[in-house]
């Protein structure tokens, strides 16, 4: 299903590409997929799903074996090419970051805005400073700072200048959630601003889910299933992907306690913020006896089974229902 309504900024065309060194294949396989200006798109998978290694040929750092990449129409290519691999108008921040050690906080971000007038160069470092919560920091040399601090530094320095594409190998799982979000919500205020785009490499679906606007999911070297991020967490094509983006349970028609209804495909993997509790039983679909409840700091987690002995979860804001009672449950369908 053709998701882009917009004209693609970036376009992988069924590029492939594996590592000459490898024993067994280590690489990707016919990749395609597009993003638009103004998106944040998140690729996850397992360890060794390929995520780096597709974000690596996006930025040029490889010389793809198949298929092709272009961003605005012009076509991107490897180290074979390019004296300096990555391409102008891209930038990749990993996790190995890097700063001017004998330089200010202050002049480390300075560096990275060479070519700006003094004004608008002292605004963009004051308005970072502030964000990476570095102000206070900013007079002190870098190789000073912890190694916490010298992250944050870096992360100011990759946002400096917001690129066309800005790629993220997971440089921000170190940080706390707080800034993650300010982070996020000032990367998405200029990638509108500037009609740019990014992707996301993460192995931590709650960041695909808080932050993306498409998620791609990479499994064995291939990407097996690209769309809406919500998409992707309520209507997951196959068992691998409902897991890999949280806490699910594999609906069966067998517990239905009307047996004349029938759900599709799509409807067999149900998130448990899709259960209710309801107290008639002629609004529910399911029945379920508790046996433990968790609690996560937000909600109320409830294990459930089923008289036919099949697993469903359910939250609560509440904790008002007991281990060793029945509950009647109805399934809320999200329309996407």
């Amino acid at each position: 299903m053709d998701i882009i309504k917009n004209s693609p900024i970036l376009k992988v065309n069924k590029i492939s590409f594996n590592y000459s060194s490898a024993n067994a294949f280590k690489g990707i396989s016919s990749v395609s997929l597009s993003i638009t200006p103004g998106k944040i798109l998140a690729i996850i998978g397992k360890s060794g799903s390929g995520k780096t290694t597709l974000l690596k040929c996006i930025y040029g750092l490889e010389d793809l074996q198949n298929g092709n990449i272009t961003i605005n129409n012009e076509l991107v290519l490897g180290p074979s090419f390019n004296l300096i691999p990555g391409h102008k108008d891209m930038r990749l921040v990993s996790q190995d970051f890097y700063v001017l050690d004998n330089h200010t906080v202050e002049e480390n971000i300075k560096d990275k805005l060479t070519g700006y007038k003094d004004e608008y160069k002292q605004k963009r470092v004051n308005q970072l400073l502030r964000l990476l919560d570095l102000y206070e920091l900013k007079n002190l040399k870098a190789i000073t700072l912890s190694s916490g601090q010298k992250q944050r530094v870096a992360i100011a320095r990759s946002l400096a200048e917001i690129p066309k594409i800005l790629l993220l190998d997971e440089p921000f799982s170190n940080l706390d959630l707080p800034l993650r979000d300010k982070i996020f919500t000032y990367i998405r205020e200029q990638i509108q601003r500037e009609q740019s785009s990014v992707i996301l490499v993460t192995h931590q679906p709650e960041e695909a889910l808080r932050y993306a606007d498409e998620t791609a999911v990479m499994e064995n070297g291939k990407l097996v299933q690209h769309d809406r991020t919500l998409f992707i967490y309520y209507k997951p094509k196959s068992k691998n992907i409902a897991a890999l983006m949280g806490r699910y349970f594999c609906f069966k028609q067998e517990d239905l306690i009307d047996k004349g209804i029938h759900f599709t495909a799509q409807q067999t993997y149900i998130r448990p913020n899709q259960l209710q509790v309801v107290s008639n039983i002629n609004e529910a679909q399911l029945e379920a006896h508790v046996n433990n409840i968790f609690f996560n700091g937000y909600v109320f987690e409830y294990y459930a089974i089923t008289p036919n002995g099949n697993m469903v979860y359910f939250y609560s804001k509440d904790n008002d229902i007991e281990v060793n009672t029945f509950v009647y449950l109805k399934i809320n369908w999200y329309k996407l």
